[in-house]
Formats: structure tokens, sequence, C-alpha cells
């Protein structure tokens, strides 16, 4: 068989040499997401500028932790990115106070506090469960539809179940194509945590091998 793109692909670290390339995925994944337009204002002006604040801010904290970030490349381009929270409970990005007081700046503190009650609506939906989640990914648009997004998730898969602690892992769905897409990835709907108009639903997939304590036939 021919070569392709995915034969190509590579997983790497994300780290100080190509951190802005994971800046940009990130931002356009993340520009006309409706739960980060409706969490930031994104009709009031400076929308762009608050989500690049809070994408770093968000990039920072991970990086204060023993967290993981990776992404899929083809020679030194990132094409998808990803960075996953390994602390025990998801409310932890919000209780830190240096991310706080970042985001204080970026986006002021009724959002901070927003955002803040919306990690742990998480948490309290995963019924205290020790799982990594999903924080912030994405795929650049020119590569979106033609495997590397599975690529990505296989990826990300692989590294989390390298971790003993590792229970399973979290993810917000806020559109039809992102469930359906999860959904085939055996990712289940846990949780209704739609805001104002945002429809959202937080899923779950376990650890290989473990029966999921979400899916309906465990319900």
């Amino acid at each position: 068989m021919p070569e392709t793109q995915l034969d190509n692909v590579r997983v790497v670290r994300i780290g100080r040499s190509n951190m802005s390339q994971a800046q940009a995925i990130f931002f356009h994944a993340y520009k006309d997401n409706p739960f980060m337009m409706h969490m930031l204002n994104a009709n009031k002006r400076g929308y762009e500028q608050r989500l690049r604040g809070m994408i770093r801010e968000d990039m920072l904290q991970h990086f204060s932790g023993a967290n993981i970030a990776l992404a899929i490349a083809l020679g030194d381009r990132l094409i998808g990115a990803a960075m996953i929270n390994s602390a025990d409970e998801p409310e932890d990005l919000g209780s830190s106070w240096r991310w706080r007081l970042g985001m204080y700046s970026v986006a002021g503190i009724m959002t901070t506090h927003r955002l803040r009650r919306y990690f742990a609506a998480k948490h309290n939906a995963l019924g205290k469960i020790d799982h990594h989640w999903i924080l912030l990914i994405g795929l650049h648009p020119e590569f979106q539809h033609r495997g590397f997004g599975h690529r990505l998730m296989d990826a990300i898969h692989q590294e989390c179940e390298r971790d003993s602690k590792f229970n399973g892992i979290s993810v917000d769905s806020h559109c039809d194509h992102d469930r359906e897409f999860f959904e085939s990835l055996n990712y289940c709907p846990v949780s209704d945590l739609s805001t104002g108009d945002v429809h959202i639903d937080l899923m779950y997939h376990c650890r290989e091998g473990d029966e999921n304590p979400f899916s309906p036939a465990t319900r």
C-alpha cells in the first residue's frame, strides 16, 4: 500500500521549542467553541485576547505539575495537541492561586469564578473518581476529517495507560460532532453540564479492560 501522511505522524512532547505551535492549535480549536464564547463573553471587545490569555494560563498551570502534554507532528510541524491533567480531582486547576490570579488579569474575577464553578460541577458529576481529564485538545484545521484525530486520541490513551494510578479519562463535548467522535472511541456520557444556551456533555472513558461505570449496561 502507498505510504500516507498518517504513516509519518510522530508523537512528541510539548515543550519550550514547540509551545507556540501548540498554543496556535488550541486557539483555532477553541476560537468558535460555544463554551469558550459563553464563558469569555465573545460579544464583548477583546474576546480573542482573553482566549489567548486563558490558554496561556492553563498551559502554565499545567506545566507546574506532573501532567501530560503531547502532540502529533509531521516533521517539525505540530498538527494536533493535547494537555491532559493527571490530577486526582478535576477542580484542582480552579483551586490553584497561581492560575486564579493569572485569570483575574486575563478575564476578570466573575469569569474566573464561573470557570471554577464549572470545574467543581465536573468533579461532582464524576463522583470523585480518580481520573485524568483532557484540559485542552485541538487539531490543525488542515488535518481534520482525515484520521488524525483518532491518531491523537490513540496517543493520549496509550500515554495515560502507562500511569498506574490511571482509572479513566474525561472530556467535555460541546456539539453533536464531538459527542459522536468520542462515542466512537467508547466514551460514555456522564452528565449534562449545559450552561446558558450552551449544551455540554461530560464524557468518560475507562482504563482498557475495565468496565465503564457510566455505560448504560452498568447503570
